[in-house]
């Protein structure tokens, strides 16, 4: 009887233990490496997505500190930062913290778009020294070398809120093609975006006559909510339904690379192993 008791107790706290390690919210801090040409010195890049004001301690502090430690040449936020039905503290905090320690690039996310109120927002973000970012890019002075960040709005901001509407999608593609005009030869260029499932519009073609983007950032599908490490990479995203295939992590497309962020909300719903995450970028002569 005392055997059983012992092994059901076991077996009990194996779920536990099991359940917690699955749906642990733990932050993760995750890091990629791409080799280039195109530059001299290592740049690093750090990515924030889908914060949707979500704190992480008071002030911000796990998000700031593991910024501080990891010095990025640049904060990438690639859409939903902040959140259509959660008051924009968490966002405003981390914006104050960040926004002049390093050069800051902003993208919307369709949760803006979906308060109603994404032109405040873009307001309110910019006030904190934030570049915001619809179809324009920047040059980012690393001292080495410089490279190009540029940045689209998220498609919802030209009415479709589920599906792409093609003549909405014209107004979009524009803002893309300013940003592929801006491309210049043997110089490092970086798209932020909050779309991943888009690639065909963000693979580089030779018909154009243009340069094609080097890397490419992206977030909104939130890891797919459920992983099965080595079998499943997500089970559902939002635009990409079941099994999405940019769910999260690092993909090559063709001559481009695009790393999507698992994203930082954490909310109602279950992540299974799928951890909320930090990503950092280092970007490394070849």
């Amino acid at each position: 009887m005392k055997r059983k008791f012992v092994t059901g107790f076991c077996l009990f706290a194996a779920v536990v233990l099991f359940g917690m390690a699955a749906c642990s919210q733990k932050l993760a801090v995750r890091f990629y490496t791409e080799v280039s040409e195109k530059v001299e010195e290592p740049v690093r890049l750090a990515l924030i997505a889908d914060l949707h004001s979500t704190f992480y301690g008071e002030g911000q502090e796990e998000l700031v500190r593991i910024l501080q430690e990891q010095k990025p040449d640049a904060v990438l936020l690639a859409g939903d930062i902040a959140d259509d039905k959660v008051p924009h503290d968490g966002t405003k905090v981390l914006l104050e913290a960040i926004g002049t320690s390093y050069p800051c690039f902003y993208v919307t996310g369709n949760h803006e778009y979906w308060s109603g109120e994404e032109e405040a927002i873009k307001e309110m973000i910019a006030s904190y020294g934030i570049t915001v970012l619809e179809g324009e890019s920047c040059l980012l002075d690393t001292g080495a070398q410089t490279i190009r960040i540029c940045g689209v709005d998220d498609p919802d901001g030209y009415g479709q809120r589920h599906q792409y509407d093609p003549e909405a999608m014209a107004e979009w593609e524009n803002q893309l093609m300013r940003c592929r005009l801006s491309l210049e030869e043997g110089q490092y260029s970086v798209l932020i975006t909050h779309r991943p499932e888009l690639t065909a519009y963000y693979t580089h073609m030779p018909e154009e006559g243009l340069p094609g983007f080097d890397l490419i950032t992206a977030g909104h599908a939130h890891g797919g909510q459920v992983r099965i490490p080595g079998i499943i990479n997500g089970l559902l995203a939002p635009n990409q339904g079941w099994f999405p295939q940019y769910a999260g992590g690092r993909y090559e497309l063709g001559d481009a690379v695009m790393i999507v962020s698992r994203g930082l909300c954490r909310n109602l719903l279950p992540r299974v192993f799928n951890r909320p995450e930090l990503v950092f970028v280092d970007v490394v002569p070849k």
